[in-house]
């Protein structure tokens, strides 16, 4: 019998990631995608075909089952959710959560919805997550952390205790966060970068010591 988990939106490389997660987990064995934009694109299966349904811009999702978004990052996810929020009244309570199994995720952490934690990540003690966070394989997140809705976090990075990162920011892959650091709303940390103080919102910063590049113009989620 299929297993059906309805995807918003659709990266073509993320959604072969997301089917092998939720096949792992037990949770879906067949991908119900819908799109949110028109587009020719399909998912990317030179391995190994997943059986999925591709629905086309003009049809939404069934509001009695659950939905989790087929992309990554702010600047796709906040269309998505907007997009069928606005068109089809999609609630935040259809979201789910989908944590792999080789993660940890302390009893005291809290999870907003439609959170997507891959493989072997670490969650320490009372973290916040909020709306719509991605975290990629690999990240290690220590305690009494802040996650804001729409935050990105790409493999192998370390935030370490207390850091707070605001809403629609990225922090790049293998980057460090000491500890204490905030982060402000729709900035980008780049890959490897080493933060050891706070950067404002809106910007694009990097290096080791992170240093502010220029401001971030693709996004603005408010």
């Amino acid at each position: 019998m299929d297993k059906k988990i309805q995807i918003l939106g659709m990266s073509q490389y993320l959604v072969s990631v997301i089917f092998d997660i939720l096949n792992d987990n037990g949770q879906a064995n067949f991908l119900d995608i819908f799109l949110n934009l028109k587009m020719k694109a399909i998912p990317q299966m030179p391995n190994f075909e997943f059986p999925y349904a591709l629905h086309e811009l003009g049809n939404g999702p069934d509001k009695k089952n659950p939905v989790i978004f087929g992309a990554s990052g702010p600047k796709n996810k906040f269309p998505i959710f907007n997009y069928f929020k606005d068109t089809y009244k999609l609630s935040i309570k259809q979201f789910i959560n989908v944590v792999h199994q080789t993660s940890y995720i302390s009893k005291s952490v809290t999870l907003d919805a439609g959170c997507f934690v891959e493989q072997n990540v670490t969650i320490s003690s009372q973290t916040k997550l909020g709306f719509g966070i991605t975290i990629k394989r690999g990240a290690l997140i220590g305690h009494h952390c802040i996650i804001g809705d729409f935050v990105d976090i790409n493999p192998g990075a370390i935030i370490a205790g207390k850091v707070i990162l605001g809403k629609g920011s990225v922090i790049g892959a293998g980057a460090t966060i000491l500890d204490g650091i905030n982060i402000g709303k729709n900035s980008v940390i780049g890959a490897g970068s080493l933060v050891t103080k706070d950067i404002p919102s809106g910007v694009i910063a990097y290096g080791n010591p992170c240093k502010i590049i220029r401001n971030n113009s693709k996004w603005n989620i408010e």
